[in-house]
């Protein structure tokens, strides 16, 4: 079944308000309308339909808001297909709003494809057609894109296009990342080869270096040791060197015997020169002289320190004892602490007397305060309780009363003889009302003095706390007078305590001197046999060799000296072997691994040099295809252009305008590297090349180029999608343009099968094409659609149906 669009039916789209059905199930569908009623939004409303998209609106992200009337909140689109073989769902759905917009159209996206390229010229595109073929690109060009879609070129581009990274390094890196990485990780392993080979070298310098100080230090410490070389044995030159604790150990014993004797000569320094007991005769003498004194000054001042300072502890229990060593302090910290303790006791005094007197003054306030309170009372209780109540009611009362009746009793007050009742109330009533500020004011009173009393009392309870019992005062006050007169008994014996503290100094130094010689002494006793076992250790000989005692010690630390330089120079010369074959074990594995590093290094940018070379050999090959390749199509493209595209177009432009001498037509020109680049130009009639289209045709031709272009790439490949849809081609054609076009869209249509959507905005143009596209053989058929509005601004479309009828006229 051929394919066939069947209806469209509109609602709220772009100019179209309302509902419009649009039959399109004839050979020729055409549709008139004036300018403004819709034309191109059918036409568009059929693309949307069936692709899901405006193309000549692409270009604009944002046209989907604007695909709703004005008017209205939201529109619709739906077109029915039949015979597209599965190709299709058979019917296109379109929904929108100014907010949404969904599509769901009849044709998948290769025919979507096909349909907006070669089956549908709207009429935005009729004027910039050739400029959009002629776009000065090379092989991506619209037009040669079609020619690679007319010869199936898809599996020669395919290998164009595939092997054209291999052509250049930079798209090779592009297309294949690890490319890249390995020429990183070769540069990488190039850096880090040059690096290890300097390495190396420096190791090898350093190891020659530290072999060269190990001879020097072994022919200090093995004058006959022959000299090693690389490669030597490292665990045997150790042996050779020998164990550094044999040398550790003399050394302790030879700084040991150092110390001994230092310690000897030392001690016999402090020995005195002259005679010992002499000395210790003195030193007695002395420590029993100032023993003498320092008894003295116990027995006289310092018992009358002892005597205070025991009668003073009775109140200060934690006074020390009596020292010599710090009596002078101990009376001091006395002194003081008797002076705080005074001024503790007189500030408890002078409290105690004011509080007594604040206790008087509070006392003498209760008492007058409770007197007065009772007296106010008794007024209070004494005066008119409700006088002024009293007051108010006889002055309600005075405005009643005529002549001298009473109001209450009506009694004639006149038979008292004391003036008239009127004055004897008003009398009565200022009485009432003194009385009533006198008793207001007795009670401020009372108020006054009730808190004057509370006030009295708390100053009591105060004064209470802080006044001392009698007992308690007496024992203040014998404590501060005892205590005073330790005081004054302790400050005259200030110095004494002074000199007191001298003495036992004194007498405590000569003691310590006495004790030190009697130990010298005894020393001095011991120090001979011990000083003839160090000589004799230190040089050999015993201490009669010498002049003296002095020159022995003197000798024999020379001895150990010389001794202890040996040791310690044989102990740093081994350690320094030791410590330098430690290091070369170390330099000589990191020079053997450095050593395997460069070898490893070596062998994997040999291996990756190899693979580059692998690489380079494919990229030849890949050029040498690609090459021939493009030289194929190139050909190719050229015999199309040349022959069947241009002869087309070349066909159709003479049929539309048969009176124009110059005739458009693409151009091939040679390129070196054979890519094709198709250029527009014109040739006259006699074959002459001229130059392009906007330069040498009317605007009346150009449009009839662009329409006759547009054809032409219709009619140069298989009919994927027999339809034509045309939006008001006809665009400043003359009438012989028109009758050439109406002819040729009778070819389209009854010839070639093809269906044809044809818009046009003039009343003339529409009644000819109804005419000449009429039907012409049974099965034809053509329906005419003409687009207005109705008084309501809503659009109507009024379809109309032709068949084909035989003439019978004729025919008889």
């Amino acid at each position: 079944m051929i394919p066939r669009l069947k209806s469209l039916s509109i609602q709220n789209f772009r100019t179209i308000r309302g509902s419009v059905v649009i039959p399109l199930d004839a050979q020729v569908v055409l549709v008139h309308g004036t300018n403004g009623m819709g034309k191109t939004s059918l036409m568009s409303a059929i693309e949307l339909g069936l692709t899901g998209s405006i193309s000549y609106l692409e270009d604009q992200s944002k046209y989907h808001d604007f695909l709703t009337h004005i008017d209205t909140a939201g529109g619709s689109i739906q077109l029915a297909v039949e015979g597209m073989n599965g190709r299709s769902t058979g019917v296109g759905r379109v929904k929108f709003d100014p907010g949404s917009f969904d599509a769901m159209p009849a044709l998948n996206a290769p025919d979507a494809t096909f349909f907006s390229e070669r089956c549908y010229l709207p009429q935005a595109v009729l004027g910039r057609l050739l400029d959009i073929y002629d776009q000065k690109k090379t092989t991506n060009s619209r037009l040669t894109e079609f020619v690679k879609e007319l010869l199936r070129l898809d599996a020669l581009d395919a290998l164009v296009d595939g092997l054209d990274h291999a052509l250049n390094v930079t798209r090779i890196r592009k297309l294949v990342p690890v490319y890249k990485q390995l020429e990183e990780a070769r540069d990488l392993i190039d850096k880090q080869l040059e690096r290890e080979r300097s390495s190396v070298e420096s190791a090898r310098q350093a190891t020659t270096q530290r072999i060269t100080r190990v001879n020097e230090l072994l022919a200090v410490l093995v004058p006959n040791a022959v000299p090693v070389d690389v490669g030597f044995d490292l665990a045997a030159l150790r042996v050779r060197v020998g164990d550094r604790d044999k040398d550790q150990a003399e050394l302790a014993i030879v700084t040991q015997q150092s110390s001994e004797v230092s310690s000897l000569l030392s001690r016999l320094e402090q020995t005195s020169a002259r005679s010992p007991d002499a000395e210790i005769a003195a030193l007695e003498r002395d420590a029993a002289a100032i023993g003498s004194r320092y008894e003295t000054w116990l027995n006289g001042q310092g018992a009358q320190i002892t005597q205070a300072l025991d009668a003073l502890r009775e109140f200060h229990s934690e006074l020390s004892p009596p020292d010599g060593s710090s009596i002078e302090d101990l009376v001091q910290d006395a002194l003081s602490w008797c002076i705080h303790e005074d001024d503790r006791c007189q500030r408890l005094l002078d409290q105690h007397g004011t509080a007594s007197q604040q206790l008087t003054s509070a006392t003498t306030t209760i008492q007058r305060a409770t007197t007065r309170i009772g007296e106010i009372n008794q007024a209070l209780e004494m005066g008119a309780k409700d006088a002024r109540t009293l007051a108010a009611a006889l002055a309600g009362i005075a405005p009643h009363v005529e002549q001298d009746l009473c109001p209450v009793c009506n009694r004639d007050y006149a038979e008292v003889d004391g003036g008239s009742l009127t004055a004897h109330i008003a009398a009565t009533i200022a009485n009432l009302t003194s009385e009533a500020g006198r008793l207001q004011a007795l009670s401020t009173e009372r108020a006054a003095e009730s808190e004057r009393l509370a006030m009295a009392r708390r100053d009591e309870a105060t004064a209470e706390r802080l006044v001392l019992q009698p007992v308690a005062l007496v024992n203040l006050r014998h404590r501060q007078s005892a205590i005073a007169s330790i005081r004054s008994r302790l400050e005259p014996l200030r110095s004494d305590a002074a000199y007191g503290q001298s003495l036992f100094a004194h007498l405590d130094i000569a003691r310590r001197n006495l004790a030190a010689a009697r130990r010298a002494q005894l020393q001095s006793e011991s120090l001979l046999p011990e000083i003839n076992a160090a000589v004799e250790g230190a040089t050999g000989q015993p201490t009669t060799n010498f002049s003296g005692l002095r020159e022995a010690l003197e000798a024999a630390i020379v001895a150990l000296s010389v001794r202890l330089r040996t040791v310690q120079a044989a102990l740093s010369s081994r350690i320094a072997v030791e410590t330098e074959l430690e290091q070369y074990a170390r330099e000589a594995q990191m020079l053997s691994d450095r050593v395997a590093r460069t070898a490893e290094l070596e062998t994997r940018l040999a291996t990756m040099k190899g693979a580059f070379s692998s690489i380079g050999e494919v990229r030849e090959q890949a050029k040498t295809i690609a090459t021939a390749a493009t030289q194929v199509r190139s050909e190719i493209v050229r015999d199309v252009f040349s022959g069947s595209l241009n002869k087309v177009w070349r066909d159709l432009f003479v049929r539309l305008a048969p009176n124009e001498q110059f005739v458009p037509q693409f151009r091939l020109p040679n390129r070196a590297d054979g890519k094709v680049e198709a250029v527009l130009e014109t040739f006259h009639r006699s074959g002459q090349a001229s130059g392009p289209p906007g330069a040498m045709l009317s605007q009346g031709n150009l449009n009839t180029a662009a329409l006759t272009l547009f054809l032409a790439l219709n009619l140069s490949v298989p009919s994927q999608l027999p339809w034509l849809v045309l939006d008001d081609p006809v665009q400043s054609m003359d009438d012989v343009h028109i009758a050439q076009f109406a002819a040729l869209l009778r070819t389209f249509s009854k010839r070639l099968g093809k269906q044809v959507v044809i818009a046009v905005h003039e009343r003339a143009l529409f009644e000819y094409l109804t005419l000449e596209l009429s039907p012409a053989f049974a099965g034809d058929s053509l329906i005419t659609v003409e687009i207005s509005r109705n008084f309501a601004g809503d659009a109507v479309a009024q379809p109309h149906f032709y068949v084909f009828e035989e003439d019978k006229a004729v025919a008889a």
